[in-house]
């Protein structure tokens, strides 16, 4: 392997997050075919297929290569700001965690954080179906379960998310047997009181308490407003980090920075 050019390596970490040549393109600001030229110069440089195209993506070795890629940028950002470069974290960052996260807590915490890292883009994805990151749906999940067969991925707790008996409607807002797993559907039916509704998420749980329809356990974060018990219960809030781009200036920023934003406002 030599006559490696550093630019090159840029453009290969842009198709990987881009997923093609024409939309890595637009984001360099350069035409798919100039894109696609330098891919193959670097394949020559390494002799190996890097890039599959759009539905395969990376061969084994272009994971490889850009693993290392992520690490080199993650360094050079480091000894820039180490050198008083102040360099601004950049990149796309995806990001997923289940909707009432999203839209009530990471739009606004991202909406304040914003301005000091504009170059980072962030890309918000609302699942309940715990997005895979090791097949590249997401960077960065924050899920209410401890991960499983996530391989390589990188986790770690960030907090506990306090959960309380909220509103003085007649009966209980409940879960259909599709989430009759989820330990908030647990904890209503333990109560053995009528169930007025079953709704499939915590939404519109909120949404049932606030038309006073019955009671439902919500995050004390969704809450406010609605009376509520003293009773407490918990769900532990994991962040879940893709092995290859946790190094990334983008995705180390929004965790340093954004993440203890949203722990501090879901798990108060």
């Amino acid at each position: 392997m030599q006559g490696i050019d550093w630019e090159d390596l840029h453009i290969l970490h842009a198709v990987a997050h881009a997923g093609s040549f024409a939309s890595a393109g637009q984001v360099l600001g350069q035409h798919e075919t100039t894109v696609a030229r330098r891919i193959r110069k670097l394949e020559q440089a390494c002799g190996h297929i890097l890039w599959r195209g759009p539905e395969a993506g990376l061969t084994e070795e272009g994971h490889l290569l850009l693993s290392h890629v992520d690490v080199m940028q993650a360094e050079v950002h480091a000894a820039q700001t180490a050198l008083g470069g102040g360099a601004q974290p950049n990149g796309a960052v995806r990001l997923t965690a289940v909707p009432w996260i999203v839209e009530t807590v990471l739009i606004p915490v991202l909406a304040d954080w914003r301005p000091s890292a504009p170059e980072v883009r962030v890309s918000l994805l609302a699942d309940h179906g715990n997005l895979s990151l090791l097949q590249g749906d997401a960077d960065i999940a924050l899920r209410l379960a401890r991960p499983e067969g996530e391989g390589d991925a990188v986790a770690r707790k960030l907090c506990d998310v306090p959960f309380v008996a909220a509103g003085d409607g007649p009966g209980w807002i409940g879960y259909g047997p599709e989430n009759a797993h989820l330990p908030q559907s647990i904890w209503t039916e333990a109560m053995q009181e009528p169930i007025a509704l079953r709704v499939s998420d915590v939404m519109s749980a909120r949404a049932a308490v606030a038309q006073g329809i019955g009671k439902a356990w919500l995050p004390r974060a969704l809450a406010a407003g609605f009376p509520t018990s003293a009773h407490v219960e918990s769900r532990p809030l994991w962040c879940v980090l893709h092995p290859r781009t946790r190094f990334a200036p983008g995705v180390r920023a929004v965790v340093d920075h954004v993440l203890p934003l949203v722990a501090r406002a879901v798990c108060a």
